[in-house]
């Protein structure tokens, strides 16, 4: 719809374009995260001559950044003559979801000599980085000094973010003691959080403690009921199980179908998980069959723990191969130009057997697969992932 209005404003007026629309263009391509469109506004900024301006700068770096080109992102916030908190927030969160958590630390130490003082986004930033990497005595010292150092009173959301680094380090007693003593009302996401980090590291004791609570909270979010269902299934509790689901019938939540999208040069396409009516099913399916025999060779195992529904192993299994970044890999290996990356936008999380399943497909086929999922990127190149396997 942005594009739409701005592209009838540019036939239908004289006068010039305000750099504040442009800035909003560009974040408009970073949300729907289609590279090569915000590549062309680029042109058109710089075309205009506002490529020194610091708001649209601020919107390329983000773009860039969310668009999975870091490179890119880096390139435009070097050239910047000026910078503000806001250019040095968005390269640390953009390197933080890269993966890159030493380099969003190193920036952090720069913009202290820049003599640009934080704010609380970028403290967000910067505990969101340790969290994606383990480092949980360098978050600590973070939370701490937002307070001693800067005087910023940590919000709900910075308490969130350190329970996150907790639990993803499987420091779940104290992620568990924060959500009691922390000043602070823990919301339905806090709790979410910490029921999502139990699942992981498969601590199903305190994951059903969790779970309970949440259940007796009433929660509001169709995306935690999915977890609390996701849950009860990985624990084999299936009468739980039916009461979640009877309560998500009752409030007639609906679960919002996993896709993923892969953007090429001048076409675009969406999979769904379990498409079968894709005009290039068979073509596709011949690929994930020779990929799949070839990891298994390589020491790949399926992994059907990720599988939460009440299914035969071997029905596990096939319901593995149907997941939608599988498919959108497949077409980028037929589509895209040999020896480019393959960039994917998924809608949820990455599952952990898909995780591994990239890794060993882009050590096969000599290419770098990007996959921006709800919470991170994740680069797998060579047979690893950007990740390190922690996320």
């Amino acid at each position: 719809d942005a594009f739409t209005i701005f592209m009838k404003m540019r036939k239908e007026t004289d006068h010039g374009i305000d750099p504040f629309i442009l800035s909003g263009i560009v974040a408009a391509c970073a949300n729907m995260a289609m590279l090569e469109l915000g590549k062309q506004v680029h042109c058109l900024v710089v075309a205009l001559g506002f490529e020194r301006n610091l708001f649209i700068s601020n919107a390329l770096v983000d773009m860039y950044a969310k668009c999975s080109d870091l490179l890119a992102a880096k390139c435009v916030f070097t050239n910047m003559c000026e910078r503000d908190v806001v250019t040095w927030t968005s390269m640390i969160v953009g390197t933080a979801q890269h993966g890159q958590a030493k380099e969003a630390l190193s920036l952090y130490d720069e913009m202290m000599l820049d003599g640009v003082k934080p704010n609380e986004v970028t403290f967000l930033g910067l505990i969101y980085a340790c969290s994606h990497v383990g480092l949980i005595s360098k978050g600590r010292h973070l939370f701490n000094s937002m307070s001693k150092d800067y005087g910023i009173r940590p919000s709900l959301e910075h308490y969130t973010c350190l329970l996150d680094l907790l639990s993803r380090s499987a420091h779940l007693d104290e992620a568990e003691e924060l959500l009691k003593t922390m000043p602070y009302e823990p919301d339905e996401a806090a709790w979410a959080a910490l029921l999502s980090a139990c699942r992981q590291h498969k601590n199903t004791k305190i994951a059903v403690r969790v779970a309970n609570h949440l259940l007796y909270l009433g929660p509001k979010d169709p995306s935690t009921l999915i977890l609390l269902s996701n849950t009860y299934a990985a624990a084999s509790m299936w009468e739980s199980v039916s009461k979640v689901r009877k309560l998500m019938s009752v409030m007639d939540f609906r679960k919002q179908p996993g896709y993923s999208y892969i953007e090429l040069a001048k076409e675009s396409q969406v999979f769904y998980a379990g498409e079968s009516s894709h005009p290039m099913k068979d073509q596709l399916l011949v690929v994930l069959k020779e990929l799949d025999e070839e990891i298994r060779k390589r020491g790949y195992v399926p992994d059907t723990s990720y599988v939460l529904h009440d299914l035969e192993q071997h029905e596990k299994v096939r319901h593995l191969l149907w997941h939608s970044e599988r498919w959108a890999v497949a077409y980028g290996l037929l589509k895209s130009v040999p020896g480019t990356a393959i960039r994917i936008v998924k809608n949820l999380r990455i599952c952990g057997d898909c995780h591994t399943v990239l890794k060993f497909v882009s050590s096969i086929v000599m290419r770098e697969i990007i996959v921006r999922d709800i919470s991170r990127f994740h680069h797998f190149k060579d047979g690893t992932c950007s990740c390190g396997d922690f996320w």
